[in-house]
C-alpha cells in the first residue's frame, strides 16, 4: 500500500484527537516505525506505540475526583455513603502494567509481521460494516512457513486488577482502523476484539461470541458475523469460519477474558490446543486472561504451555508488603471518619492479613470500614484498630479468611470470587440504589501517585474555565463530558506543564470536535453522483418530461 507518514509533535500520538471510548473506527494515520524492518508495513505503522513509564503512571493511576477532607467530613451521612462508592473507581499503577503494555504491543508487531495482504484479482471482498455492505481489496493472510504467534497469558487471583488493567491498556488503541492508500487500496483492520467467556461455556459458544464481537467492533447492530459462525455445523467448520474472518479483517489480537470459565473437557478441538490451531493458521495474537486455576485447565502438558508466549503473573505484587503499605497510605487519603485517622502499622498489618495484598479486596474491606463506621451510633463510634479491621472482614466477608490461607489451591478461586461478588452486591444494597443517581465522575490520570495540590487545582480551574466559556458561547455540555475532556487533554504527554487556561482551551476544542457528526465512520453525502445515479436521474426526468 502506498501511504504518507503523519507529522506529530514530540510526545504526541496520531489518534489523540479521538475519544477512543466512543469512536472505535478511525481513519489510518501512519507514523514511521523505529524498527527499520517494519517500515512500509501499514498494519504496524498505523498502530500507536505503547505508553512509556510516565504515560503508564498517568493512565493507570486514577484518583477520586473532587475529594476534599474538609468538605467530606461535614456531609450528611447519606452523602458520605454515596461518596464512598466512588472508591471502586480508584486505580493504582501495579507492577505488571509495564510488562502488559510492552508485551501486548510486541504481540501485535509479531502478528502483523507474519502476514501479508493478498489482493483479489478483479474482484473486491464484500464486508458488512455499520449494517451496510462495503468493499475492500483483499485479505491479510499468514505466512505458512513462519512460526506461530503465541501472544500472552495473564493469570492472577480474582480481584488483583486484570480486567481493569486490560480496559486501560486498550484505551491506547483504536479498535478498528480503515486503510485507504493513494493507489485506492482499501482494507479494514480490526486491531483487537475482547471476548468475555460466559460461565460453563463451550467452544462452540466461544467461536460464536468471536463473531459477535466482530459485529460490535464494526458497528453492526444485526448479528451478521455471529450468525455466520453459528450456521457452521461442526466445531471444525466454525474454526474455519473464524479463521476466514481473522484474515478478512486482519485481526491483530483476540483477547479471551475469564478464560477459566471455558469448559475444556472433550475432544482435541475443545482444548486450548484447539485455539492454538487458529493461531497457527492465521498468526493472530492470542491473549488469555484468567485466574490461576485456568492454568491447569489450559495447559495439561508442558508442550502446550511453551507455545503460549509470555506468562504475566498479575498477582505477584500481592506478596510485597512495602508496596501494600504504600497503597494503604494512598488509599487512606480518602476518609469519612469523624476525625482524620493516620493508620498505624498494626492496622496496616491487619489489612494485609484480611486481604493478602489483593487490591480489589483491600478496597472492599476499606469501604466496609467506612460504611460500618458511618452507620454506627454517633455517640459510640468504633475505634479504628487492628481488631476492628478483623471484625469488618469477618462480618462482611464470611468464610474468606480460611480461603486466603490456601491461595495457591486452584480449587478455591471460584468460592473466593463468589464471596467477593456477594460482598460487592451488598455494598450496593446498603446504598439502596441512590448511588446510581450520582453523577459519574471521571478519575483524573495524574502524573504521580503522590498527588499534588497544584495539579488538582489546575484540573479544577480548567474545568471552571470551560464552564465559563460554554456559558458565553451557549454550547451545552454536561459536567461529566467536560471532566472527560479535561482528563483527556491532561493525559497527553505533550501537554505536560500547560496551565489551566491552555488546558481549558484544548479541552474546549476537543469537546467541539467530538460533538460534531463529521467523523470518519459516519455516513457522508456524495459530493458528485456516480454514473449509475446520473443515469437514474436522467430516466426519471425524461419520464416526467423535464429537460436535464
Amino acid at each position: 500500500m502506498d501511504y504518507e507518514y503523519t507529522d506529530i509533535q514530540e510526545g504526541g500520538r496520531q489518534y489523540e484527537t479521538y475519544d477512543l471510548s466512543e469512536y472505535n473506527i478511525v481513519k489510518a494515520e501512519y507514523v514511521k516505525s523505529h524498527i527499520g524492518t517494519d517500515n512500509g508495513n501499514p498494519y504496524i505503522e498505523a498502530l500507536p506505540r505503547p505508553r512509556d513509564e510516565e504515560e503508564i503512571n498517568i493512565a493507570y493511576t486514577r484518583p477520586m475526583t473532587g475529594y476534599r477532607w474538609e468538605e467530606q467530613k461535614n456531609l450528611p451521612d447519606f452523602d458520605k455513603l454515596s461518596s464512598i462508592a466512588n472508591l471502586r473507581k480508584i486505580r493504582y499503577e501495579l507492577p505488571f502494567h509495564a510488562a502488559l503494555e510492552q508485551e501486548f504491543y510486541m504481540s501485535l508487531l509479531i502478528s502483523y509481521r507474519e502476514r501479508r495482504l493478498k489482493l483479489t484479482k478483479g474482484k473486491n471482498v464484500k464486508i458488512t460494516r455499520n449494517d451496510r455492505e462495503v468493499y475492500v481489496n483483499g485479505t491479510l493472510m499468514g505466512k505458512n512457513a513462519s512460526a506461530a504467534n503465541a501472544g500472552i497469558t495473564m493469570l492472577g487471583y480474582s480481584g488483583c486488577g486484570k480486567s481493569a488493567s486490560l480496559e486501560i491498556l486498550l484505551s491506547n488503541y483504536p479498535q478498528v482502523i480503515e486503510h485507504e492508500s493513494h493507489d485506492m487500496l482499501r482494507f479494514t483492520q480490526i486491531v483487537y476484539i475482547v471476548v468475555v467467556c460466559p460461565p460453563n461455556s463451550n467452544f462452540s459458544t466461544l467461536y460464536s461470541n468471536i463473531g459477535r464481537e466482530i459485529d460490535r467492533a464494526l458497528g453492526n447492530v444485526e448479528p451478521f458475523y455471529e450468525s455466520m459462525v453459528r450456521k457452521a455445523r461442526t466445531l471444525g467448520d466454525k474454526v474455519s469460519v473464524v479463521c476466514r474472518l481473522i484474515e478478512r479483517f486482519g485481526i491483530g489480537a483476540i483477547i479471551l477474558d475469564e478464560i477459566q470459565l471455558l469448559d475444556f473437557k472433550g475432544q482435541k478441538d475443545s482444548t486450548f490446543e484447539g485455539l492454538l490451531t487458529i493461531v497457527n493458521m492465521t498468526k493472530v495474537a492470542l491473549v488469555a486472561v484468567g485466574t490461576k486455576d485456568a492454568y491447569y485447565k489450559m495447559f495439561p502438558n508442558v508442550r502446550t504451555s511453551r507455545r503460549t508466549g509470555v506468562l504475566i503473573e498479575a498477582n505477584l505484587y500481592c506478596g510485597d508488603q512495602r508496596y501494600f503499605t504504600a497503597i494503604v497510605r494512598n488509599l487512606s487519603r480518602y476518609q469519612w471518619f469523624d476525625e482524620y485517622i493516620k493508620f498505624t502499622p498494626d492496622v496496616i498489618r491487619a489489612l494485609y492479613d484480611v486481604t493478602k495484598g489483593i487490591i480489589d479486596q483491600l478496597i472492599g474491606v476499606y469501604m466496609y470500614m467506612q460504611i460500618d463506621y458511618i452507620r454506627s451510633d454517633p455517640e459510640n463510634r468504633p475505634e479504628v484498630t487492628a481488631e476492628y479491621v478483623h471484625k469488618i472482614a469477618k462480618t462482611y466477608y464470611p468464610g474468606m479468611q480460611e480461603l486466603l490461607y490456601d491461595m495457591e489451591n486452584p480449587n478455591i478461586e471460584e468460592k473466593r470470587a463468589e464471596i467477593l461478588r456477594i460482598a460487592q452486591q451488598n455494598v450496593q444494597n446498603v446504598l439502596n440504589n441512590e448511588l446510581m443517581k450520582k453523577k459519574t465522575m471521571e478519575l483524573a490520570a495524574l502524573a504521580s501517585s503522590q498527588l499534588t495540590a497544584d495539579r488538582i487545582a489546575i484540573r479544577d480551574n480548567a474545568i471552571a474555565n470551560v464552564k465559563n466559556t460554554i456559558r458565553i458561547t451557549g454550547d451545552v455540555y454536561n459536567t461529566s463530558k467536560i471532566e472527560k475532556a479535561i482528563d483527556h487533554v491532561m493525559e497527553i504527554k505533550s501537554n505536560a506543564g500547560l496551565d489551566e487556561c491552555a488546558i481549558a482551551r484544548k479541552a474546549y476544542e476537543w469537546l467541539k470536535k467530538n460533538k460534531s457528526d463529521k467523523r470518519y465512520d459516519k455516513k457522508k453525502k456524495k459530493s458528485v453522483m456516480d454514473e449509475e445515479h446520473i443515469e437514474i436521474k436522467r430516466i426519471l426526468m425524461e419520464t416526467a418530461d423535464i429537460n436535464i
